[in-house]
């Protein structure tokens, strides 16, 4: 219940018009990325989440698309996820400009020094859609979109259920998009097209396992970065045809 009356508030307080302060920076896209860090992921598949971040903001057709932007800038922070306590979500890098590639150099230098940390109290997508949403407000950043992007291997167990998070943080202008790792569940990508993605252009991109993890990071991250609204789901012979909007 306090997760609820919390992101009601937050819908509240955006559909009301938050204030943009003169010190907002204009950037095309505001990206929260949210990685999968409960314990059904072992070390070795979360450095695998992370090596898939650092390869990407590496990548200069990332670089190049970010650029290629009506202002050639982007904010971006990174963090991790499990269950619904209060510490059941860490920023473990806050937000940053990406707008060349010394400042994506500078991001993958916080990514690397980011500790492995297991959060064992159950998989709560709920919780992290609503801490990710209170993250847009008062960032500095005044971005075209705000998305949320979830990688993980898991339903949600604990916790309110995620579509009431996801209906409420659209109604407040933000975007939820997902990477589902299907080697515990095989058909997480459709879970994630019906319970967790939604707004303008969301979409579901699958990973078969951790090991394509990478590839996977990379297709999002263009496709968010760019704003591209092709299909929603990457996986073959399975297609979103909408992802839920603002009701």
């Amino acid at each position: 219940m306090r997760g609820l009356v919390a992101i009601v508030g937050l819908a509240v307080w955006c559909l009301a018009g938050s204030p943009v302060w003169a010190q907002d920076r204009k950037v095309d896209l505001e990206l929260i990325l949210a990685l999968d860090s409960s314990g059904s992921v072992n070390t070795r598949e979360f450095n695998l989440q992370l090596q898939g971040y650092i390869d990407a903001f590496r990548n200069p057709a990332v670089i190049e698309t970010v650029t290629n932007g009506d202002t050639g800038a982007i904010a971006v922070a990174l963090l991790i996820w499990a269950g619904d306590r209060r510490d059941g979500v860490r920023v473990i890098a806050d937000w940053s400009v990406i707008d060349s590639p010394q400042s994506a150099d500078a991001f993958v230098e916080k990514i690397l020094s980011t500790p492995r940390f297991i959060l064992r109290d159950g998989t709560s997508l709920s919780n992290v859609i609503e801490t990710g949403s209170r993250m847009f407000l008062g960032n500095g950043y005044d971005g075209d979109r705000k998305v949320i992007d979830i990688s993980g291997d898991g339903t949600n167990n604990i916790g309110y259920e995620p579509n009431v998070a996801r209906d409420i943080a659209i109604e407040a202008g933000v975007t939820i998009n997902g990477l589902a790792i299907l080697t515990d569940f095989p058909d997480l990508d459709l879970y994630y097209g019906e319970n967790v993605v939604g707004g303008p252009g969301a979409f579901v991109v699958s990973a078969q396992n951790f090991h394509a993890f990478s590839a996977a990071v990379l297709n999002k991250l263009v496709r968010e970065i760019s704003g591209d609204t092709g299909p929603r789901n990457e996986h073959p012979n399975r297609y979103f045809a909408q992802a839920p909007t603002a009701r």
